[in-house]
């Protein structure tokens, strides 16, 4: 395999922690500032906890599935057609499946849980609606939610607020330069975005810009631009021809749908694998540094719950701080 494949393949590994940590920060950090969001108003926490959760779930139900095919075929044909994107992918192949179940499976739980109802036939009907009910209930709030939002964002990277350019939009229109959409599939899922973030240049330094329809879009968004900005460490090494294919052949738009089914467990082992005294952010920012396939094999550890995970992961972040 050549260097400019191995580049590739790990940046279709740091993609998927990216979304993972996308993914994961939906379903988790309402819960996070909860007493602040009950502040504003009580409905908004059971609001954002039940989106949360079509979020993720509209993979296997609803007008998803019809546009995108169903996931287990996708990830079967992961290991067997040549064609499929991951093929030969040593993570994405093997583990994407087995991570995207798990997902379902611990989202239909806390459905029953909470009492919601996802019937495959009303499930796109009530997405919209409920979207419409969470964004009429922040109106009056909207100041208070980007700043909780990059409070938030914070809490999780421990970076400061003024590297954040954040705001909660009435409607979401995406600059045609923001994704490659150069095939049907990737247009069609431009059109349903409803959050985006990327790093940019402000005077001499980095920033997250990231816009959301709700808050919860717009926290999601800032917490993927900054793992976005953290992985920045793993191009850095690489001449401008190498770069450019390699974020052409791992940067597509139809590709995040699969990356975030499967990535928040992806990122939720990590978060377990940490090592105490390390921060999410330092463990990051040195796998992104790693070899691929340094990267897999730890990435490997971290998704099999291996004991030598943890070790692992703190004799890099050691190794690295040297």
């Amino acid at each position: 395999m050549s260097d400019e494949q191995l580049e590739i393949q790990k940046r279709l590994t740091l993609n998927w922690l990216i979304q993972g940590a996308s993914q994961h920060a939906g379903l988790t950090l309402h819960h996070l500032v909860r007493e602040e969001l009950n502040a504003l108003d009580k409905e908004l926490l059971p609001h954002y906890d039940e989106f949360a959760l079509i979020v993720l779930l509209q993979y296997w139900r609803g007008l998803s599935v019809l546009f995108m095919g169903r996931p287990q075929r996708f990830w079967d044909r992961a290991l067997s057609d040549p064609a499929h994107p991951f093929f030969g992918h040593p993570l994405l192949s093997t583990y994407g499946g087995m991570l995207a179940e798990t997902s379902k499976q611990h989202a239909l739980n806390r459905c029953r849980e909470k009492g919601y109802s996802m019937l495959p036939f009303l499930f796109s009907v009530r997405a919209l609606t409920l979207v419409k009910r969470i964004r009429s209930r922040e109106v009056p709030f909207r100041p208070q939610l980007v700043g909780l939002a990059k409070r938030t964002a914070v809490a999780v990277w421990g970076i400061p607020t003024e590297r954040f350019d954040a705001e909660l939009s009435k409607e979401m229109p995406i600059p045609a330069n923001q994704f490659q959409a150069d095939n049907f599939k990737a247009q069609h899922l431009r059109s349903c975005v409803i959050g985006y973030s990327h790093v940019a240049r402000k005077e001499r330094q980095l920033i997250v810009s990231a816009k959301g329809i709700t808050w919860q879009m717009l926290t999601k968004e800032l917490v993927k631009g900054t793992a976005e900005l953290i992985c920045l460490h793993g191009l850095a090494q690489l001449q401008d021809r190498t770069y450019r294919h390699v974020i052409e052949a791992a940067d597509r738009l139809e590709f995040e749908p699969w990356l975030l089914q499967s990535g928040g467990e992806l990122w939720r082992r990590l978060l377990a694998a940490l090592p105490d005294d390390s921060s999410i952010a330092h463990v990051l920012m040195h796998l992104a540094r790693l070899p691929a396939e340094e990267l897999q094999s730890i990435i490997a550890d971290v998704i099999e719950e291996s004991e030598s995970a943890s070790r692992r992961l703190a004799d890099l972040v050691q190794c690295g701080e040297r």
